[in-house]
């Protein structure tokens, strides 16, 4: 089974490009599914609409992940709870819109999704990560012949021990929000296909995806309200094809996919 996996995908750009390159990507590639981080789509970068959903969908993406900005465009509560391919962080603590995990199935295979919101330098209100992956799994126990974990986090140290803690029950962690792909694809534990970022689909020349001018002009503290803009220019895809083995599904490769300008 393959497994194909695309970073966050940041404003009109990232999602352009992911509907020009993806078709092509899974004639190259022929994964069993295509799942993506879509929480940094639509509106300057913040959230996803109905159109870019409906768009990203067509394009190709199976299912889709979120993060903290899941709910900074309130359209998404007209249709999120109609749909059955996205979850959104499990660990939100006032939020019960959507699910935060789903199961569903490749190959007469049952996988279950989950997603999970950081606690280190999030703004958002959560619950413990940890006990919350303990209860998504245990809550599941027994439904499931695979579990994938999208944690959307800061610290690249949370994701990590929170991947190791896990690494007997979820089968593949990989990790979003920072929109840098990093080198550390392994094995771990020899169970689990982990990655602490798969990185970001969207302008290469960026600060992640946002346009330099107005990210200074708050990091300087000149204009401290200054709303970011969605950059324009080259695009970066990144992501991950991971691999598993057809009669255990344990992971036999994770590769980092990275289309440069």
């Amino acid at each position: 089974m393959k497994i194909l996996i695309l970073g966050d995908i940041y404003g009109k750009p990232g999602r352009d490009a992911v509907a020009s390159y993806l078709p092509f990507m899974k004639k190259q590639l022929n994964p069993d599914v295509v799942i993506a981080n879509a929480e940094n789509t639509s509106i300057g970068g913040k959230s996803l609409t109905k159109y870019d959903y409906d768009y990203l969908s067509a394009s190709g993406v199976d299912y889709f992940t979120m993060g903290n900005h899941t709910f900074r465009n309130k359209e998404i509560y007209d249709y999120i709870d109609k749909i059955n391919n996205m979850v959104r962080p499990s660990n939100l603590k006032n939020e019960n819109a959507g699910k935060g995990s789903l199961i569903f199935e490749v190959k007469n295979k049952k996988i279950l999704l989950f997603n999970l919101l950081g606690e280190a330098f999030i703004s958002n209100p959560v619950r413990n990560p940890f006990l919350e992956a303990d209860k998504i799994l245990e809550m599941n126990e027994g439904k499931y012949d695979l579990a994938i974990l999208d944690i959307h986090a800061e610290a690249t140290a949370e994701k990590i021990v929170l991947a190791n803690y896990i690494s007997d029950k979820v089968g593949i962690v990989f990790g979003t929000h920072t929109h840098i792909q990093t080198s550390d694809e392994r094995i771990l534990n020899g169970t689990t296909a982990y990655i602490t970022d798969i990185g970001m689909c969207g302008v290469f020349n960026s600060a992640i995806g946002a346009n330099f001018l107005e990210v200074e002009e708050k990091m300087s503290g000149r204009d401290t309200k200054k709303s970011f803009k969605v950059a324009e220019g080259p695009i970066r895809i990144n992501g991950i094809l991971v691999t598993l083995y057809d009669n255990t599904l344990k992971p036999m490769s994770i590769e980092r996919i990275v289309i440069n300008p």
